[in-house]
């Protein structure tokens, strides 16, 4: 006996069909990026990677989502978001409480965090910092995780500094002469500052100790339950990032219409913040990115980050770190 099909059984099969077809775009799934700061050039890997279709070609329309760190690592965590931005200490730190994250793709091979002062001052390397005041936002964040690396790295300890919490108002603190040292990003506070004409001096978190930097998230049930949305989602990420370093001009260009402020803004802004997006390729690449790849988590940093984490009793426990990190789905995306 012959079974009827109906008409919407007939669609069905045909939409079926249709999505195996090769040249046909696959069916267009929603997936959320959220990020832990405003729209910023910084995250132009992922303005161009839209704008350019990369994340079209593998089936996703993607949202970015702009929220704090600390609630990108929960969201990514609890699968209310599918993808995230955080750094490594922070998924050590998450996974330390049982929150199932992992890092796909690490964006930064250079931990960003500076700590700049004026020429003047001649403070030039961690062991210049010695009675000096420092101003950081608070305890948390890269700005303290940064700090607390150093001191490790140099054997020495808070007590050997005055440490200032002085909100996100290091730029001026310092200017003001209200802080000697001040905190921020080697990508954003001294590009900023040196185009005004302050000379400075600048001692970079990463060339003292070699934290893990930041990277994409995502929770284990959606690597585990969808990997082909995390290779689709990585694959194209790390095409808008190559196309970035090839033309960081064009992907300006492109970041501006993302962030509708930057578009609005004089000449002098803009030109700034071009300068910000070139000096923040070199954080991109490395001699691990050299050989491997753009995006490829290196072993030995999130190592020594688990040991001074431990060592600075900022995680309690130790974690296993070969499980905080994966490179599958950057080799999948050669």
């Amino acid at each position: 006996m012959r079974r009827r099909i109906g008409i919407c059984g007939v669609l069905v099969l045909m939409l079926a069909a249709c999505a195996n077809v090769p040249g046909l775009a696959p069916a267009s799934r929603a997936v959320v990026l959220a990020m832990p700061y405003i729209p910023n050039v910084q995250f132009a890997q992922y303005y161009v990677a839209a704008s350019r279709g990369y994340y079209a070609a593998e089936g996703l329309n993607v949202t970015f989502d702009y929220n704090f760190e600390t609630d990108v690592v929960q969201r990514v965590a609890q699968g209310t978001v599918q993808f995230g931005m955080a750094s490594g200490d922070s998924v050590l730190l998450a996974r330390a409480q049982g929150l199932p994250v992992k890092t796909i793709a690490t964006t930064s091979q250079q931990f960003p965090t500076v700590f700049y002062s004026k020429a003047d001052a001649g403070i030039r390397s961690p062991a210049d910092l010695k009675g000096r005041t420092v101003g950081i936002p608070g305890r948390f964040g890269a700005s303290y995780i940064g700090l607390r690396a150093i001191l490790y790295a140099s054997q020495m300890t808070e007590a050997d500094l005055s440490i200032q919490e002085i909100g996100f108002a290091q730029v001026p603190a310092l200017l003001e002469d209200k802080v000697e040292v001040a905190s921020g990003y080697g990508n954003n506070e001294p590009i900023q500052l040196e185009r005004q004409g302050v000379a400075l001096n600048v001692i970079r978190v990463a060339d003292i100790y070699p934290l893990a930097s930041d990277g994409i998230i995502a929770g284990e049930s959606l690597i585990t339950g969808d990997p082909a949305l995390v290779q689709g989602f990585v694959r194209a990420t790390l095409r808008g990032m190559a196309d970035v370093i090839a033309d960081p001009d064009a992907a300006f260009t492109i970041a501006l219409t993302f962030i509708p402020e930057l578009a609005a803004a004089d000449a002098a802004t803009q030109d700034a913040q071009r300068a910000v997006l070139r000096a923040t390729l070199p954080y991109w690449q490395s001699d691990t990115t050299q050989r491997d790849g753009l995006g490829t988590t290196n072993p030995v940093n999130w190592q020594a980050t688990h040991e001074f984490l431990r060592a600075a009793a900022i995680l309690q426990q130790d974690v296993d770190v070969s499980q905080a990190f994966t490179n599958e789905f950057v080799v999948g995306s050669r």
